[in-house]
Protein backbone atom coordinates (compact mmCIF):
# COMPACT_ATOMS: atom_id res chain seq x y z
CA UNK A 1 0.00 0.00 0.00
CA UNK A 2 2.60 2.27 0.67
CA UNK A 3 4.55 1.90 -2.50
CA UNK A 4 0.97 2.31 -4.04
CA UNK A 5 0.61 5.89 -2.48
CA UNK A 6 3.90 6.74 -3.46
CA UNK A 7 3.56 5.90 -6.80
CA UNK A 8 0.22 7.72 -7.13
CA UNK A 9 1.83 10.66 -5.82
CA UNK A 10 4.63 10.77 -8.14
CA UNK A 11 2.48 10.54 -10.85
CA UNK A 12 0.34 13.54 -9.59
CA UNK A 13 3.76 15.71 -9.58
CA UNK A 14 4.32 14.32 -13.11
CA UNK A 15 0.88 15.36 -14.21
CA UNK A 16 1.41 18.93 -12.25
CA UNK A 17 4.58 19.29 -14.03
CA UNK A 18 2.77 18.44 -17.44
CA UNK A 19 0.11 20.89 -17.28
CA UNK A 20 2.47 23.55 -15.79
CA UNK A 21 4.90 23.27 -18.58
CA UNK A 22 1.86 23.12 -21.40
CA UNK A 23 0.30 25.99 -20.10
CA UNK A 24 3.89 27.88 -19.75
CA UNK A 25 4.59 27.39 -23.51
CA UNK A 26 0.76 27.67 -24.62
CA UNK A 27 1.07 31.59 -22.88
CA UNK A 28 4.50 31.81 -24.98
CA UNK A 29 3.29 30.95 -27.63
CA UNK A 30 0.55 33.35 -27.63
CA UNK A 31 2.37 36.05 -26.05
CA UNK A 32 4.91 35.82 -29.17
CA UNK A 33 2.12 36.93 -31.63
CA UNK A 34 1.47 40.09 -30.29
CA UNK A 35 2.96 42.01 -32.85
CA UNK A 36 1.59 39.20 -35.45
CA UNK A 37 0.01 41.87 -37.74
CA UNK A 38 2.56 44.88 -37.44
CA UNK A 39 5.78 42.97 -39.13
CA UNK A 40 4.77 44.18 -42.46
CA UNK A 41 5.55 47.63 -41.46
CA UNK A 42 9.15 47.19 -41.22
CA UNK A 43 12.06 47.36 -43.36
CA UNK A 44 13.74 44.48 -41.70
CA UNK A 45 12.43 43.08 -38.27
CA UNK A 46 13.53 40.86 -34.94
CA UNK A 47 11.40 39.56 -32.33
CA UNK A 48 13.45 38.60 -29.06
CA UNK A 49 11.06 36.53 -26.39
CA UNK A 50 12.75 36.03 -22.70
CA UNK A 51 10.76 33.51 -20.62
CA UNK A 52 7.37 34.21 -21.52
CA UNK A 53 7.40 37.42 -21.69
CA UNK A 54 6.08 39.86 -24.39
CA UNK A 55 8.46 39.91 -27.53
CA UNK A 56 10.60 43.04 -27.44
CA UNK A 57 10.38 43.96 -31.11
CA UNK A 58 13.27 45.93 -32.96
CA UNK A 59 14.18 46.39 -36.61
CA UNK A 60 14.43 49.33 -39.16
CA UNK A 61 11.23 51.87 -40.05
CA UNK A 62 11.71 53.92 -42.90
CA UNK A 63 14.69 53.60 -42.79
CA UNK A 64 15.10 54.93 -38.39
CA UNK A 65 16.24 52.23 -36.09
CA UNK A 66 13.72 51.68 -33.45
CA UNK A 67 12.35 49.60 -30.64
CA UNK A 68 8.89 48.43 -29.11
CA UNK A 69 8.89 46.85 -25.80
CA UNK A 70 5.92 46.20 -24.34
CA UNK A 71 5.60 46.49 -20.18
CA UNK A 72 3.39 44.82 -17.90
CA UNK A 73 2.39 47.05 -15.62
CA UNK A 74 0.39 46.16 -12.51
CA UNK A 75 2.60 48.03 -9.80
CA UNK A 76 -0.25 49.87 -7.97
CA UNK A 77 -2.36 48.13 -5.66
CA UNK A 78 -5.62 47.69 -6.54
CA UNK A 79 -5.28 49.55 -9.75
CA UNK A 80 -6.04 47.94 -13.15
CA UNK A 81 -2.61 46.23 -15.32
CA UNK A 82 -1.66 48.01 -18.16
CA UNK A 83 0.23 46.87 -20.87
CA UNK A 84 2.77 50.01 -22.18
CA UNK A 85 4.10 49.77 -25.52
CA UNK A 86 7.53 51.55 -25.28
CA UNK A 87 7.69 52.80 -29.40
CA UNK A 88 11.48 54.11 -29.33
CA UNK A 89 13.07 56.23 -32.76
CA UNK A 90 16.51 56.56 -32.38
CA UNK A 91 17.78 59.27 -34.20
CA UNK A 92 21.03 61.94 -33.48
CA UNK A 93 19.08 65.24 -32.52
CA UNK A 94 20.15 68.53 -32.35
CA UNK A 95 19.44 69.21 -28.67
CA UNK A 96 21.48 68.88 -25.62
CA UNK A 97 18.73 68.50 -22.59
CA UNK A 98 16.25 65.61 -21.79
CA UNK A 99 12.78 66.83 -22.47
CA UNK A 100 9.94 64.46 -20.81
CA UNK A 101 6.33 65.19 -20.52
CA UNK A 102 4.18 62.72 -18.67
CA UNK A 103 0.56 62.15 -17.70
CA UNK A 104 -1.17 61.61 -15.03
CA UNK A 105 1.85 60.95 -12.86
CA UNK A 106 1.19 58.78 -10.03
CA UNK A 107 5.06 58.52 -8.88
CA UNK A 108 5.12 54.94 -9.66
CA UNK A 109 5.97 54.86 -13.44
CA UNK A 110 9.46 53.19 -12.95
CA UNK A 111 9.83 53.04 -16.60
CA UNK A 112 10.26 56.79 -16.81
CA UNK A 113 13.16 59.02 -16.52
CA UNK A 114 10.87 61.77 -14.56
CA UNK A 115 12.42 60.89 -11.34
CA UNK A 116 15.51 61.58 -11.95
CA UNK A 117 15.11 65.07 -13.75
CA UNK A 118 15.45 67.87 -10.87
CA UNK A 119 13.70 70.77 -13.43
CA UNK A 120 10.04 71.20 -12.80
CA UNK A 121 8.80 73.45 -15.77
CA UNK A 122 5.20 74.66 -16.12
CA UNK A 123 3.35 73.33 -18.89
CA UNK A 124 2.07 75.72 -21.69
CA UNK A 125 -1.41 76.92 -20.82
CA UNK A 126 -2.34 75.05 -24.81
CA UNK A 127 -1.25 71.62 -23.15
CA UNK A 128 -2.99 69.43 -21.59
CA UNK A 129 -3.17 70.29 -17.61
CA UNK A 130 -3.28 66.22 -16.82
CA UNK A 131 0.48 66.44 -17.88
CA UNK A 132 3.59 66.71 -15.96
CA UNK A 133 6.70 68.45 -17.44
CA UNK A 134 9.89 67.71 -16.65
CA UNK A 135 13.63 67.77 -17.45
CA UNK A 136 17.36 68.28 -17.05
CA UNK A 137 17.32 72.32 -18.09
CA UNK A 138 15.15 75.56 -18.12
CA UNK A 139 12.14 75.28 -20.47
CA UNK A 140 14.68 78.52 -22.59
CA UNK A 141 16.88 75.23 -23.49
CA UNK A 142 14.35 73.00 -24.71
CA UNK A 143 13.10 72.95 -28.33
CA UNK A 144 9.27 73.85 -26.62
CA UNK A 145 7.72 75.56 -30.04
CA UNK A 146 8.52 72.73 -32.21
CA UNK A 147 7.78 70.06 -30.05
CA UNK A 148 4.12 72.02 -29.03
CA UNK A 149 2.31 70.81 -31.90
CA UNK A 150 2.90 66.96 -31.55
CA UNK A 151 2.31 67.37 -28.08
CA UNK A 152 -1.12 68.82 -28.97
CA UNK A 153 -1.54 65.53 -31.27
CA UNK A 154 -0.01 62.48 -29.18
CA UNK A 155 -1.72 63.72 -25.90
CA UNK A 156 -4.79 64.28 -27.71
CA UNK A 157 -5.37 60.35 -26.79
CA UNK A 158 -5.96 59.69 -23.63
CA UNK A 159 -4.10 56.59 -23.56
CA UNK A 160 -0.88 58.37 -24.43
CA UNK A 161 0.94 58.60 -21.24
CA UNK A 162 4.86 59.99 -21.99
CA UNK A 163 6.85 61.81 -24.29
CA UNK A 164 10.64 61.73 -23.91
CA UNK A 165 12.71 63.13 -26.28
CA UNK A 166 16.49 63.48 -25.89
CA UNK A 167 19.55 63.83 -27.81
CA UNK A 168 19.53 59.94 -28.82
CA UNK A 169 15.61 59.92 -30.30
CA UNK A 170 12.03 59.60 -29.07
CA UNK A 171 10.30 57.62 -26.92
CA UNK A 172 6.25 57.53 -26.95
CA UNK A 173 4.35 55.51 -23.93
CA UNK A 174 1.20 54.16 -24.45
CA UNK A 175 -1.15 51.80 -23.06
CA UNK A 176 -2.09 49.10 -25.65
CA UNK A 177 -4.42 47.27 -23.19
CA UNK A 178 -5.68 47.17 -19.92
CA UNK A 179 -5.83 44.15 -17.94
CA UNK A 180 -9.41 42.23 -17.04
CA UNK A 181 -10.73 43.83 -14.10
CA UNK A 182 -12.53 41.21 -12.33
CA UNK A 183 -9.25 38.63 -13.15
CA UNK A 184 -6.95 40.61 -11.22
CA UNK A 185 -9.10 41.64 -8.60
CA UNK A 186 -9.78 38.01 -7.07
CA UNK A 187 -6.22 36.34 -9.05
CA UNK A 188 -3.81 39.05 -9.38
CA UNK A 189 -3.32 37.83 -12.74
CA UNK A 190 -2.45 40.68 -14.94
CA UNK A 191 -1.89 37.79 -17.91
CA UNK A 192 -3.58 40.40 -21.02
CA UNK A 193 -5.14 37.26 -22.62
CA UNK A 194 -5.45 37.51 -26.30
CA UNK A 195 -3.60 41.31 -26.67
CA UNK A 196 -2.64 41.96 -29.73
CA UNK A 197 -1.49 45.31 -31.26
CA UNK A 198 -2.87 46.70 -34.59
CA UNK A 199 -0.69 47.83 -37.28
CA UNK A 200 -2.32 51.15 -37.71
CA UNK A 201 -1.97 51.69 -33.78
CA UNK A 202 1.59 50.75 -34.44
CA UNK A 203 1.86 52.51 -37.37
CA UNK A 204 0.56 55.71 -35.60
CA UNK A 205 2.75 55.49 -32.63
CA UNK A 206 6.09 55.01 -35.03
CA UNK A 207 4.23 58.01 -37.53
CA UNK A 208 4.36 60.57 -34.44
CA UNK A 209 7.93 59.42 -33.35
CA UNK A 210 9.57 60.01 -36.38
CA UNK A 211 7.87 63.24 -37.04
CA UNK A 212 9.29 64.55 -33.82
CA UNK A 213 12.75 63.34 -34.80
CA UNK A 214 12.26 64.75 -38.25
CA UNK A 215 11.02 68.34 -36.65
CA UNK A 216 13.88 68.38 -34.60
CA UNK A 217 16.65 67.44 -36.95
CA UNK A 218 15.01 70.01 -39.44
CA UNK A 219 15.59 72.82 -36.49
CA UNK A 220 19.00 72.84 -36.23
CA UNK A 221 20.21 75.05 -33.76
CA UNK A 222 16.83 76.50 -33.24
CA UNK A 223 15.92 72.99 -32.23
CA UNK A 224 18.35 73.71 -29.02
CA UNK A 225 15.48 76.36 -27.77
Amino acid sequence: MHLAGTGLVALFVIALGFIYWRDRNALKARRFKLFEACLALFDHHRLTQDAVNFPVLTGSYGGFDVRIEPLADHVVFRKIPSLWLLVTVKHALPMDGTFDLLARAQNVEFYSPSDSLQVRIATPDAWPRHTTLKADRPAAELPMNVLDPHVRTLFADPRSKELVVTRRGVRIVYQAHSGNRSEYLVMRSAAFREAHVPAALLRSLLDQAVAVCVDLAGGGAHARG
